[in-house]
């Protein structure tokens, strides 16, 4: 698991630059979108925005523990489950499946949980 940080850092970078693509691609379909497609793509690109930079100051913490790795693990899982599924519902892209942005939510917000949990460990400080 040496590489761990090193891939999760990576993978929020990417996330980052999806976040300026995504946002780019927004203003130029949004006259085509109704209120309920652009709505669902600002949250899609506000969430992963969002966890782009939680993601890269967690993993920039010196001796990051188990849990915060359960932590990242978990943000990039849940960010792939619920932006991924807004983004292809809206774009009509492929592999859409509807019940996926649920799960994807409920893991972020139990990660985010286990984030609470972790400043009380003494092991992750």
């Amino acid at each position: 698991m040496k590489f761990f940080w090193p891939v999760s850092n990576s993978l929020a970078a990417l996330y980052g630059a999806a976040v300026v693509g995504l946002a780019a691609a927004l203003m130029h379909l949004w006259v085509g979108l109704d209120t309920k497609g652009f709505g669902s793509l600002l949250s899609a690109i506000s969430i992963l925005a969002f966890h782009t930079l939680a993601l890269m100051v967690i993993g920039r913490q010196p001796g990051s523990g188990r849990l915060l790795k359960a932590v990242a693990l978990f943000w990039h899982l849940g960010l792939w489950l619920f932006v991924w599924t807004l983004c292809a519902g809206v774009l009509k892209l492929p592999l859409y499946h509807s019940a996926l942005a649920p799960i994807g939510g409920q893991i972020l917000i139990i990660s985010w949980l286990m984030l609470a949990i972790s400043a009380w460990r003494k092991d992750v400080r």
